[in-house]
C-alpha cells in the first residue's frame, strides 16, 4: 500500500466530476484542472495513478459503480465506503486488516507492531523502508475509517458502521458470489465491527431506504442491488465474452 486511502483528495475528486464521468475525466480532473491543487504536473500524476489503484475510477467498474451509488446516498459512510473499496482492491491491506480487527478495543497498534505483522505474512518480501512506509499508510487509513484513534499512539477502537456501509459491504460480498448465510461471513461485512443482530438491523434500515433489495428468514438474508444490476451484468458479460475467446485460442 504505496498511501493511505487519500479520503480528503477522493472526496474532492467525487465533488468535482459527475456521477458518470468517465475514466479520462476523472485523470483530467486531477492532471488537467488540478482539482486537487498539487503543485506540480508529477505530483498530480502520482496522485492519479494512486486513486485509480485504490478505486477504480471507472464507471464501468461494478466496485466502483458501487463506491459512487452509495456515496451520494449515505455522506456519513463516506470513510466506511472508501476502506472497503481499497480493502477490496488492495491485497496487502485487505490482508493486514483482518490481523488489526481482531484486536480487542483499547489496543495500541504501533507502526512497529504492524511492521511485524507484515513481516509475518509477507516474509522478506519488502525491504525495511517499504515496510515502513506500508506500515505507516495502513495505520493511517484506518485511523481515517474509524477503526483507530489518536496521532502518534493509536488504539484499535469500535467502528459505528450506518446502513449505507453496511448495503456496500453486503454489496462487495454478493460481488464476490456471498449468498445466504455465506454474506455475513464475507470479510467486507466482519470489517463494520458489528455483531450479527445489529448488522441486520442496519441491512433492513438499508433497505427500508431503497438504498437495496433485503430479504430475510431467520438470520438467513437474500439481497438484491436492483439500481447497480446493469453495470454488474455489463461487466459479467464482457468477461464471459473474453473467457470464450481465450478457450477458443
Amino acid at each position: 500500500m504505496s498511501r493511505t486511502m487519500m479520503l480528503a483528495e477522493l472526496t474532492t475528486l467525487l465533488n468535482s466530476v459527475e456521477i458518470d464521468a468517465s475514466p479520462d475525466q476523472y485523470q483530467a480532473a486531477v492532471c488537467e484542472q488540478n482539482c486537487l491543487a498539487k503543485p506540480s504536473g508529477r505530483s498530480r500524476q502520482l496522485t492519479a495513478r494512486h486513486l485509480t489503484e485504490l478505486y477504480g475510477l471507472d464507471p464501468e467498474n461494478p466496485i466502483f459503480a458501487g463506491l459512487r451509488y452509495f456515496w451520494c446516498r449515505d455522506v456519513e459512510a463516506r470513510p466506511q465506503l472508501a476502506l472497503l473499496t481499497a480493502t477490496a482492491r488492495d491485497s496487502l491491506l485487505r490482508g493486514a486488516i483482518v490481523e488489526i480487527l481482531q484486536q480487542p478495543p483499547g489496543t495500541v497498534i504501533t507502526r512497529d507492531w504492524t511492521e511485524k505483522l507484515i513481516e509475518t505474512c509477507w516474509p522478506e518480501r519488502f525491504s525495511p523502508a517499504t515496510r515502513r512506509s506500508t506500515a505507516q499508510n495502513i495505520n493511517g487509513t484506518l485511523t481515517k475509517s474509524g477503526h483507530l484513534r489518536g496521532h502518534v499512539k493509536k488504539v484499535r477502537t469500535l467502528l459505528e458502521p450506518t446502513a449505507g456501509a453496511v448495503a456496500y459491504a453486503l454489496y462487495l460480498a454478493w460481488l464476490q458470489g456471498g449468498r445466504g448465510e455465506l454474506l455475513l461471513q464475507s470479510p467486507y461485512c466482519k470489517l463494520l465491527d458489528c455483531g450479527t443482530d445489529r448488522f441486520l438491523a442496519l441491512a433492513a434500515s438499508a433497505s427500508s431506504r431503497g438504498l437495496m433489495v433485503m430479504r430475510r428468514v431467520d438470520n438467513v438474508i437474500d439481497v438484491d442491488f436492483p439500481a447497480l444490476a446493469p453495470v454488474v451484468n455489463s461487466a459479467m458479460s464482457v468477461i464471459q465474452a473474453n473467457t470464450a475467446q481465450e478457450e477458443m485460442l
